[in-house]
């Protein structure tokens, strides 16, 4: 948590269950990474390459953040998604319809700000 490791090569890397808790991930390259079960709040992920990357099993629209009491259901994608509120994704590249979906439903108002395209249509599951 809170480390810099801004510009990093962390493609194929298997972070899951990492406390990534505002941590400076600019301009990293996730290019097919796991990130599935990642605490990414406030994380700066700005510049960040996404294509491939894993942020939660099953569809976008059933998946839903981690969280400590339930265990994970990677078949609807429960409880296996990354956390990914108060995140900054300005000027991220390789983000999947699916990825958009996710960060935008689970981002808060924050994260919501900074999606490439914007969320227009797609629900705020924080609500705030």
């Amino acid at each position: 948590a809170g480390a810099d490791l801004g510009h990093s090569d962390l493609r194929a890397t298997d972070l899951s269950e990492a406390n990534l808790v505002s941590t400076n991930l600019s301009d990293c390259d996730f290019t097919r990474a796991n990130l599935s079960r990642v605490i990414l709040y406030e994380a700066n992920l700005r510049g960040g390459d996404f294509s491939r990357t894993r942020f939660f099993y099953g569809a976008a629209e059933t998946a839903t953040p981690r969280d400590r009491v339930n265990p994970p259901d990677y078949t609807t994608g429960a409880q296996t998604g990354a956390v990914v509120e108060n995140v900054d994704l300005t000027g991220a590249y390789g983000l999947s319809a699916e990825q958009c979906y996710y960060f935008c439903a689970w981002g808060g108002s924050k994260t919501r700000e900074t999606i490439p395209g914007g969320c227009q249509g797609i629900p705020n599951k924080l609500g705030r």
